[in-house]
């Protein structure tokens, strides 16, 4: 299975862009990538909006920021598709997943996932 790195941490963020929780999720994101370590984002949920790519809230900047450095950022095909987002509308550098391909990726050997919410 392709998929995360090993040893890499996958925050799980389902908060709106504007929430304290997706600012501080974001944050650790930022820090642990910053450190070198390999990190990876799964947004879910209102969090979805985070990688709206005509959004400039601070978070989706930051989010621009890390799918620019080539840090994974995985987006909900159902929550986007809930919100009438386009995957076309999206940040260069996300992907859209299934709820399948999260699980595997929450699941994946080495991979330390964090539930941001």
């Amino acid at each position: 299975m392709e998929g995360l790195a090993v040893d890499t941490t996958l925050l799980v963020i389902t908060s709106s862009p504007v929430s304290p929780e997706a600012v501080r999720a974001l944050a650790i994101g930022c820090t642990l990538d910053d450190q070198g370590r390999s990190v990876a984002l799964a947004l879910l949920q209102d969090a979805v909006l985070a990688a709206v790519k005509h959004d400039r809230t601070p978070v989706t900047q930051v989010v621009s920021r890390l799918a620019a450095q080539r840090t994974a950022v995985y987006v909900a095909q159902q929550d986007l598709a809930l919100r009438g987002i386009s995957p076309d509308d999206l940040t260069p550098g996300t992907t859209v997943v299934d709820d399948r391909r999260l699980v595997d990726l929450m699941l994946a050997d080495g991979t330390k996932t964090l539930g941001c919410f």
